[in-house]
């Protein structure tokens, strides 16, 4: 079975993941809060996971989305980088 992009995470540097729907959604940020992580630009890597729980950063996740037929936008700058309103 191939992977699929299922939701947005952030990777911390020790390993911890949490995810969303979106980066920074409120069950991302209540995640953050229940485990009183400091989130920094400097400590994280924004990406994706699978239906694994596999985690991605967002070429991976581009990588895989495409693959899969998954993107549905692809009008963004950032062509290569997967984001949210790729996939809706």
């Amino acid at each position: 079975m191939n992977p699929r992009i299922v939701c947005a995470a952030m990777k911390l540097q020790d390993g911890t993941i949490v995810v969303g729907v979106r980066h920074f959604d409120h069950f991302m940020i209540q995640q953050i809060q229940a485990m009183n992580m400091e989130v920094t630009h400097s400590n994280t890597v924004q990406g994706f996971v699978d239906q694994f729980g596999e985690f991605y950063d967002r070429e991976q996740a581009y990588e895989v989305a495409h693959a899969n037929n998954q993107i549905v936008r692809d009008e963004d700058v950032c062509h290569g980088s997967l984001f949210s309103e790729n996939l809706y």
